[in-house]
């Protein structure tokens, strides 16, 4: 027979709430997991996983799994755009804006970044991507080659100037397909202006699917699971700004905690990647690591006699230490 006194203990252990460094890290994990099996396909099995999370009390529901989760005063995936001011702002210059975007032959030569198969929610075609603005931060070269555009943006300070402010192009080439995923935080409300659309493009925010409307503006709660497909003939262009969410509960302090989180971000990331200097050099970036994971690499290259590794386009191309009387 169990002892009262372990029962009594087990029971103690059961009644204590996570602490909420523990409830952020299985909710990292937890997702991670899941957007793996979402973008293969393994649909029953990601949602039993998420099931089992909303089980143990991480997220309220399967659909909308954040890792931050902060109270709001209403909670769905799409929201209204009469609540945002910009979206009537933005839908008075669409021809303006739509003339520049118009004029960008190749996306990619003029200056785009692309995600592709390697991309982290893309699984398959190609999206196009042109940062204007990151947390009060004006990116020159991408404004200047939109300076219309620019200008309208810079009358919205609600995403130009906030600590939660960004404003992106999207640019979506048919045949692409976005796998389900939830954004981060949902500190943020995310809009889509549709510059360009095409009648096949189609998003999932929660259980809901809707097209994008040349000219016109929605808003979302990208914390709830979405997905992207598109299965037209011409690219899908739209402009993503996130704005703070209105719906939340002390959203100004809500807010400022999110800045001096993401003030963090770099120690974090630097720390968990075990690096000590990281220098952008022109077009390239130079990292320096930690002592530590420079001798963790040199045991593992040495043990397996290995003089260089490379990962290139999915390729792992591996050239061993050259033996005497052999070849390199």
């Amino acid at each position: 027979m169990e002892p009262a006194t372990d029962r009594r203990s087990a029971a103690r252990q059961a009644d204590r709430p996570m602490a909420p460094e523990l409830v952020a890290r299985l909710r990292k994990q937890y997702e991670g997991l899941i957007s793996d099996l979402l973008g293969e396909g393994l649909t029953d099995a990601g949602y039993a996983v998420a099931d089992t999370a909303v089980a143990q009390g991480l997220w309220p529901e399967r659909l909308h799994r954040p890792i931050e989760l902060h109270p709001t005063t209403q909670s769905r995936p799409f929201l209204d755009p009469a609540d945002f001011w910009f979206t009537s702002h933005l839908e008075r210059h669409w021809d303006l804006i739509r003339a520049e975007i118009d004029a960008i032959e190749e996306p990619a030569r003029a200056g785009f970044s692309t995600a592709g198969m390697d991309g982290s929610s893309v699984r398959g075609g190609r999206w196009h991507q042109l940062m204007l603005w990151d947390r009060g931060r004006r990116f020159e070269r991408a404004c200047g080659l939109l300076p219309g555009t620019a200008e309208v943006l810079s009358a919205i300070p609600d995403v130009t100037a906030q600590g939660t402010g960004f404003v992106m192009v999207s640019w979506l080439e048919p045949g692409t397909w976005i796998a389900p995923h939830c954004g981060p935080t949902n500190v943020k409300a995310r809009t889509h202006f549709c510059v360009r659309g095409d009648a096949r493009a189609r998003i999932r925010v929660g259980d809901q699917v809707r097209g994008w409307d040349e000219g016109r503006c929605f808003v979302f709660d990208d914390s709830y699971e979405h997905e992207v497909w598109h299965d037209g003939e011409v690219p899908r262009v739209v402009l993503i700004l996130d704005a703070p969410n209105p719906y939340l509960v002390d959203g100004e302090r809500v807010v400022r905690q999110e800045q001096a989180n993401r003030a963090d971000e770099m120690l974090t990331f630097m720390t968990a990647m075990r690096l000590r200097r990281i220098t952008r050099v022109g077009a390239d970036v130079k990292v320096t690591f930690a002592p530590s994971m420079v001798e963790f690499i040199r045991s593992y290259l040495e043990t397996r006699q290995l003089e260089s590794v490379e990962l290139r386009q999915g390729v792992l191309r591996v050239r061993a230490v050259a033996t005497p009387g052999g070849e390199g």
